[in-house]
């Protein structure tokens, strides 16, 4: 227990609190459409760095966007660091964790949401109009981009256009750009 609480004044008795209340998308969704919300949601596909996470929840409550859908495996765990990395914002969000990420992506097209995959090279790019309609931007891990599966059930991408001097965008760089860009055709 010393080991645990980095003291010896433990008394025998050791909790751990969760840093955020969870809540299902099945529970969102219905939540923000009753609310008379077009809803928006960041759903981040395998995001390794509690750093970045905590990056794009604050730019996802700067740009408006109604809640996170997180992975429970294959993804950064919300701790500490993502909240500090989030400087407080990760209070104002709604966080999801589902433990398959490809049915609660299922749920959202059933439930009218478009599914759109921040991809390198946009080839299936999705319509300017529809961004305006529910939507669910999708962001891939930092190595490997948008899962397979995950793209296969997409409705069209979105890329950043640039010189392309480097390689690629840090995902949370990458993610603020496309959250400016939903707020921006979304709020005019």
């Amino acid at each position: 227990m010393t080991s645990l609480t980095k003291s010896r004044n433990h008394q025998g008795l050791v909790a751990q609190l969760s840093i955020v209340k969870y809540m299902t998308i099945e529970e969102v969704i219905p939540f923000l459409y009753e609310q008379g919300k077009v809803p928006a949601i960041l759903v981040l596909d395998g995001i390794e760095d509690v750093r970045n996470i905590g990056a794009l929840i604050r730019s996802a409550v700067w740009f408006d966007i109604h809640a996170i859908l997180i992975p429970t495996k294959g993804s950064a765990q919300i701790n500490a660091f993502t909240y500090k990395a989030s400087v407080g914002a990760i209070k104002d969000i709604i966080i999801c964790r589902e433990s398959s990420i490809t049915k609660a992506l299922q749920f959202l097209k059933d439930s009218g949401v478009k599914l759109v995959a921040a991809t390198m090279e946009s080839s299936s790019a999705i319509k300017m109009e529809e961004l305006k309609e529910p939507i669910a931007l999708i962001l891939g891990s930092e190595g490997r981009g948008v899962s397979r599966e995950v793209l296969e059930l997409s409705d069209g991408s979105m890329s950043i256009q640039g010189s392309k001097k480097v390689e690629s965008l840090n995902v949370s760089v990458a993610g603020a750009i496309l959250m400016h860009e939903l707020y921006k055709i979304r709020n005019n």
